[in-house]
């Protein structure tokens, strides 16, 4: 019991909206994470988000049966320029006015880093930038609620968002019903522990699965030392048992295919039917 969700911009050669939402239908999906920015960066621009767009999407999506479970608005939310930083804080939370009009449940994005170009540094897991994340997330959290929307955040190894632990100080420091954790396993193993994927998991959801709003299922391969993301199906992740877990504590929860483009969702799409024969 899952709401399997597709990435726009996993697939491809679709010139128009309604082209889009065709292509979704007939992998026998009905939801997207929608990132305007890269499936229509031609009106991606916070200035030229509109009611009227928003409603367009979810007609022509809504025609052919799809609907935004996320609407994306990654960046960098803790950039070191802090009028740099403004603009893109002020970016997302122009997103989440408007998500209600693409009838979005939520607006999502990482936490970034204190790098510019986002990438590795150790600094990103100092208590002094945590504590500038958790001020991040509370002002965002406010305007979320005050558009009754749901912010997203996923974690990651690179971000000061970088463990179970590290999101469960998140919510306690930022207890509210609009801030909601997109799940990720593989954002959160290496190639050292990546056979504790599934008991990472089950304590994730144990410690806070009130909180968790979506399930990003991204394979892996461990290829020199390293985890890279393949399409599912062609890795190590113990798909079943990930979306065995979800299907336990969070019932319909919405499970996103990342890293599965299209030539290879249909295969992936057709594992995960088979689970539930």
């Amino acid at each position: 019991m899952f709401q399997l969700t597709v990435r726009g911009h996993d697939l491809k050669n679709y010139g128009s909206p309604e082209e889009l939402a065709q292509k979704i239908a007939a992998q026998n999906i009905h939801n997207i994470q929608f990132a305007l920015n890269k499936s229509f960066p031609q009106w991606a621009e916070p200035e030229q988000l509109s009611p009227g767009l928003g409603r367009f999407f979810k007609r022509v999506f809504g025609q052919s049966h799809v609907q935004v479970a996320l609407l994306s608005c990654y960046c960098n939310l803790i950039h070191p320029d802090l009028e740099k930083r403004e603009a893109i804080l002020s970016r997302f939370e122009t997103y989440l006015a408007h998500a209600k009009y693409f009838d979005a449940a939520m607006v999502a994005s990482e936490t970034g880093s204190v790098l510019p170009n986002m990438g590795y540094t150790e600094e990103n897991f100092s208590d002094v930038v945590f504590d500038d994340l958790v001020q991040v997330i509370k002002r965002l959290v406010q305007v979320a609620k005050r558009h009754q929307v749901m912010l997203g955040i996923e974690a990651g190894l690179n971000h000061p968002l970088s463990s179970i632990d590290r999101i469960q100080e998140l919510l306690e420091r930022v207890p509210s019903d609009y801030l909601g954790i997109i799940f990720d396993p593989t954002n959160l193993i290496t190639a050292k522990n990546y056979q504790e994927q599934v008991a990472l998991t089950r304590e994730a959801f144990s410690r806070f699965g009130d909180a968790i709003v979506c399930l990003h299922l991204k394979d892996y391969q461990v290829i020199d030392g390293k985890i890279k993301v393949v399409p599912l199906g062609e890795g190590m992740i113990d798909y079943q048992q990930l979306l065995a877990i979800t299907a336990e504590y969070k019932p319909y929860c919405y499970v996103v295919l990342e890293g599965t483009t299209e030539d290879a969702m249909q295969p992936a799409i057709s594992l995960i039917e088979a689970l539930k024969k």
